[in-house]
């Protein structure tokens, strides 16, 4: 019952204050980490994380996703995803090996280094799409470039993950673990045009075609391919993209009573989005507990802050180049910042597994969580400039 009271006091405090700190100008995502933070251990202790909440917040961002792949144009044209993947590999590399060159000087070990390397790789795509969404420029070019480059960066993001864990073990990197999950990737995309098909004669198999059966049919199959994800190359949200994507062009029928139903179906989805994100934010906010964290020295701990926080920012700003006009260019690098649950799983393994410190662990989180509420702001000011 517990568990459920904290649950209901998310939803009031998320609800109540995005919306009456919206007029602020502060955007909902910055609102709901922070209330995560709030109520986090780290500061008034009222809700720790649990598997309910973490549930809850995996729900949320794999619909976020999913609404991520309804959104996206992957037919937009040659230059257009040219642009995105240059993005994308330039955001993961530039601020990977600059990582990788200054934590040597600042007297981090090899696997340290690569840790703290590897955290500033990957986009939270799950952030930049809200972002987008709360200011009602998911239909840009500008975005769908981001979109992309992020799906894109979440990949190379794993991809990292796997070598740079491998690595701490066995101290050699296997780059068939990049192979396989580059395989096995491009296999879930292969498979787009069977998912229609599908779906379209499973919906069509059922003679009463109520909005809520067809819910049912949509729901499963994004848990469902979501899962498959996840047990292929350990990116559940991925599942989620490519159901998205698979659902824009499913049509189902001319009748416009199956029509109807169909459109009251992804109505309902879209509302369960909305129910499920705001846990997902306050998530990130909930794991940022630095209570047993120990320094051996506050200075060195606030240089190297310093130095990786400017390497995750400009490593990514640098990636807009690719993009035609200044403020396009900002709106791309400023939207592939935030790092959010990306980092907090790169700190959390690697503190699991015994590579990382207590300081370290604070750094990667600090890092994920500045560039987590900086970037909302940074899209807010140049809104208005995109072309």
């Amino acid at each position: 019952m517990v568990s459920i009271l904290f649950i209901a006091t998310i939803i009031l405090l998320t609800q109540v204050f995005g919306e009456w700190l919206k007029n602020f100008g502060i955007p909902q995502i910055v609102v709901y980490v922070t209330i995560g933070i709030v109520l986090s251990p780290c500061a008034l202790n009222m809700i720790k994380p649990n598997e309910i909440i973490y549930i809850f917040a995996e729900i949320g961002i794999i619909f976020l996703l999913y609404e991520s792949g309804l959104e996206i144009n992957l037919q937009s044209g040659f230059k257009t995803n040219l642009q995105a993947t240059l993005v994308a590999i330039t955001g993961c590399f530039v601020p990977f090996f600059a990582s990788l060159v200054l934590a040597k000087y600042l007297h981090y070990n090899q696997n340290e280094s690569i840790f703290i390397a590897g955290s500033l790789v990957a986009t939270s795509i799950g952030v930049t799409l809200k972002t987008f969404m709360d200011l009602g420029q998911q239909h840009t070019r500008v975005a769908n470039i981001v979109l992309v480059a992020a799906v894109i960066d979440d990949i190379i993001g794993i991809i990292m993950l796997l070598l740079v864990s491998n690595f701490a073990q066995t101290k050699t990197i296997n780059l068939e673990i990049a192979l396989v999950v580059l395989l096995y990737t491009t296999a879930l995309f292969l498979l787009i045009p069977f998912i229609k098909i599908i779906l379209k004669n499973v919906i069509n198999l059922c003679f009463d075609k109520s909005p809520m059966y067809i819910f049912a049919i949509i729901f499963f199959a994004i848990i469902a391919y979501s899962f498959a994800s996840y047990k292929l190359v350990h990116l559940n949200i991925l599942g989620a993209f490519i159901i998205g994507y698979s659902m824009q062009t499913v049509r189902l029928s001319k009748n416009r009573a199956i029509d109807n139903s169909f459109k009251k179906a992804k109505s309902h989805i879209k509302t369960l989005q909305y129910f499920f994100e705001p846990f997902f934010f306050v998530y990130i906010g909930l794991s940022f507990n630095l209570s047993n964290a120990t320094f051996t020295s506050i200075g060195h701990f606030f240089v190297a802050l310093f130095v990786f926080l400017i390497i995750a920012l400009l490593g990514k700003l640098i990636s807009g180049f690719w993009v035609n006009d200044i403020y396009n260019k900002l709106a791309v690098g400023i939207a592939m910042i935030p790092r959010a649950e990306v980092g907090l799983i790169f700190a959390t393994i690697g503190k699991s597994s015994g590579v990382l410190n207590n300081e370290i662990y604070a750094l990667i989180v600090i890092i994920s969580l500045l560039t987590t509420l900086i970037a909302p702001f940074g899209l807010q000011l140049v809104n208005t400039k995109m072309s």
